[in-house]
């Protein structure tokens, strides 16, 4: 049972419109850290898309990324708001024969936008590890969006707003994400409460070293 209810999850994905207007810009003060759960199916499309674009799926340490907190939210920011200008939304085929991704397109939906968001930061050096695409529920249905990680914790970049917002401060009810470890793996997501614990766990471990 658990599994067709993941499949029927991801299923949702390739059957939902997802693009609308954008909300305002800006960013939140802080962030906590996406808890990593079991191992799930990745989405269909994903698994086309690797197969379209194999390098994209890849494990890349990237360059020694440096950068400051500020730093890294300004340049998150940057490419958020300028996909976000460049691909006219629109709804596409949802069949999954004739569905797919597709990077850089004049015009897409979610899962063009985040796949174009990852390969700029990507090309801009950042590792894989820190940039996951990542199923959600939003209120019109599967949506998809791009999780980046900076020193503080994981923020979401999305197409729907212009605000790059801490993954936890989203109204969305988070399923699955790609993994740190192997970005061809997916995961489910854990609760908020629980990434919670843990990044309080994590900063209690590191005061007793």
């Amino acid at each position: 049972m658990k599994s067709l209810v993941t499949v029927s999850l991801f299923l949702a994905l390739n059957s939902t419109s997802c693009w609308a207007a954008q909300e305002g810009s800006g960013s939140a003060l802080s962030a906590t850290f996406v808890a990593e759960s079991r191992n799930v199916l990745a989405p269909l499309q994903f698994v086309k898309f690797c197969m379209n674009y194999p390098a994209e799926c890849e494990a890349r340490t990237g360059d020694d990324l440096s950068l400051s907190r500020d730093e890294a939210l300004k340049t998150l920011e940057e490419v958020n708001a300028r996909v976000n200008q460049s691909i006219e939304p629109t709804l596409k085929p949802t069949a999954p024969l004739t569905a797919h991704w597709m990077i850089g397109p004049a015009a897409g939906d979610c899962n063009d936008y985040a796949v174009t968001k990852r390969h700029e930061l990507l090309g801009k050096g950042w590792p894989s590890s820190a940039l996951r695409l990542a199923l959600v529920f939003a209120p019109t249905g599967g949506h998809l969006v791009l999780v980046a990680r900076v020193k503080d914790g994981d923020y979401v970049l999305d197409n729907l707003s212009g605000a790059v917002k801490p993954w936890s401060e989203t109204s969305y009810s988070w399923v699955s994400i790609e993994s740190t470890v192997n970005p061809k793996f997916w995961v489910a997501v854990g609760t908020k409460n629980q990434a919670a614990t843990e990044r309080k766990s994590a900063i209690n471990a590191a005061s007793l070293d």
